[in-house]
């Protein structure tokens, strides 16, 4: 646990970094927003606790918006390495271009090592179809767990955004396995609550968080 001027410092660091990128004429990749938003990473990497509900009101509420501001600047980015590896002819042998894809290796990693705690005691047995509900036009963990770790298992993809949905489906299509195993869906998941509950798993973008 951090000092109580730890504490401050990072809020207070935090908030300075609100200001600068809610001053940003874009949230699309550019010099100045991708190192606004390393900075904001970097910031929040060492190990703080700070209980979110003691702050004050008007810092929630930029925390809130910071977190809007994050979800729709990863959108941006995951779109542009999302059309950049559509011009490859086999888009998913170039996955590497992407700055993060090493993350999303080991976050896929975790994932998978998690999921027999909640999915089934018996060893061996993996799911046969996995909803993933927030996907994006860059759907790296659908596409990493397919290809590693869950290479017989139905992955349907759900995103509100049809031009999402058709940028990721246009990286899928040139592979003969994960075409056929991988489906997107352009939906409300709100109006299909019922529908989601023939899925054997499903997993929720982490960015969801900051909706209300």
């Amino acid at each position: 646990m951090g000092s109580l001027t730890e504490e401050a410092n990072l809020v207070e660091k935090v908030c300075q970094l609100y200001e600068k990128i809610s001053k940003l004429e874009t949230l699309k990749p550019s010099k100045d927003a991708d190192a606004l938003f390393t900075e904001l990473v970097q910031t929040c990497i060492p190990p703080c606790f700070i209980n979110i509900l003691t702050l004050p009101d008007n810092i929630q509420e930029t925390r809130s918006k910071l977190i809007r501001f994050c979800g729709e600047a990863e959108g941006h980015l995951e779109a542009h390495f999302s059309t950049m590896l559509a011009s490859f002819p086999n888009p998913l042998q170039h996955l590497h271009v992407f700055p993060y894809y090493n993350n999303y290796l080991k976050l896929s990693r975790l994932e998978f090592d998690i999921l027999p705690r909640h999915y089934s005691n018996e060893k061996g047995v993996v799911p046969e179809r996995v909803a993933f509900v927030g996907s994006g036009p860059l759907p790296l963990t659908s596409i990493v767990l397919a290809s590693f770790h869950l290479k017989d298992t139905e992955f349907h993809n759900f995103d509100i955004d049809h031009s999402a949905n058709s940028l990721a489906a246009s990286l899928i299509a040139p592979d003969s396995d994960l075409s056929q195993r991988m489906f997107f869906h352009s939906t409300d998941i709100m109006e299909i609550t019922d529908e989601l509950k023939e899925y054997d798993v499903v997993l929720l973008f982490l960015i969801l968080q900051g909706v209300k």
